[in-house]
């Protein structure tokens, strides 16, 4: 059964705790210096934001300073083509952890191109492939118009940073390794459009009270609980929600089921969702990376607020 909602007072006193501390380890994080344009973000950034399903939002600090979604766009191109066209795309991959980095290529080739799960590199570009439309911008615009209209923000809200999908295509030469493993199994027809489609995913742009306001159909078993809008089947939110549970927090997935609880999607770019089922989404956003890919600041704010707001789902 659902808890309720922590009172509005005890939400804020917790995320202005949460954000001290987040904010407190920025510093000992590094930004992500592989990809030119990321290398160039301030890694002292540090933002977050709070939207409940009864329709409240709070924010504390950079929660309005714009960054890509980077890998936290995953959760949204496989709700977008899961939405318009079921479960086909997994005919082709599997749903378990890869124990491997994000971007690893051995297990992709060990088990015939087939990726584990996806929120790896293999499986996400595999899940753009399956996007509405036969044009990496046909497949974008889809993928735009889903998050506009699932956020009730508009396509507009949600722009693709041109430099840093340039810095990406530039220097992506493993993803197209993954994409040409999957070729040549005959998982994916057209590693071009896939990469591409893929490329302009991850630089697709947004704000941390943006990416919260988006996740709530994700909080809500499928429904956007303000607009009223059936965004997912409830079995589809479901599969959706408990593959972040298992596979959204790169090589960090274990300890951050034990200190936070709560089924996340992290990004290199510094952004990392959580869903807390029931009642709320939070979208943090702090460029400093630790070790394991994750946002140093944002990983150790969660924890608070779980702590503080008592979110666990394993409570």
């Amino acid at each position: 059964m659902t808890r309720p909602l922590p009172a509005p007072a005890d939400i804020e006193a917790a995320l202005a705790a949460a954000w001290k501390v987040g904010k407190a380890r920025c510093a000992d994080g590094k930004v992500a210096a592989y990809i030119p344009e990321l290398a160039r973000v301030d890694p002292s950034l540090f933002g977050l934001a709070i939207h409940t399903v009864d329709g409240q939002s709070y924010s504390h600090g950079d929660a309005q300073h714009p960054f890509t979604l980077q890998s936290a766009s995953k959760v949204f191109s496989l709700s977008a083509v899961v939405a318009a066209s079921g479960e086909k795309v997994f005919d082709h991959m599997s749903v378990e952890p890869s124990g491997d980095a994000f971007f690893s290529i051995v297990k992709l080739e060990e088990e015939k191109g087939q990726p584990r799960n996806p929120y790896i590199n293999a499986g996400a570009i595999l899940t753009s492939s399956h996007l509405q439309g036969a044009t990496a911008d046909a497949k974008i615009d889809r993928f735009r118009t889903f998050l506009g209209q699932s956020s009730g923000l508009g396509a507009g809200a949600f722009p693709v940073n041109e430099d840093v999908f340039r810095s990406e295509a530039d220097t992506g030469h493993r993803n197209r390794a993954l994409a040409e493993i999957m070729r040549h199994h005959g998982t994916i027809p057209d590693v071009e459009v896939a990469v591409e489609t893929y490329f302009r995913q991850c630089a697709t742009s947004c704000t941390a009270e943006s990416l919260a306001r988006l996740s709530l159909y994700l909080v809500n078993n499928g429904r956007d609980p303000l607009t009223g809008k059936r965004v997912l089947a409830p079995a589809s939110n479901h599969g959706i929600v408990a593959l972040m549970a298992t596979s959204g927090m790169y090589d960090e997935v274990g300890s951050h089921a034990i200190e936070v609880g709560l089924p996340s999607k992290s990004s290199v770019s510094g952004a990392v969702l959580a869903i807390a089922p029931g009642r709320m989404a939070i979208a943090g956003f702090g460029p400093a990376l630790g070790q394991k890919g994750n946002s140093i600041g944002a990983m150790k704010a969660l924890g608070v607020l779980a702590a503080r707001l008592e979110l666990s789902v394993y409570r």
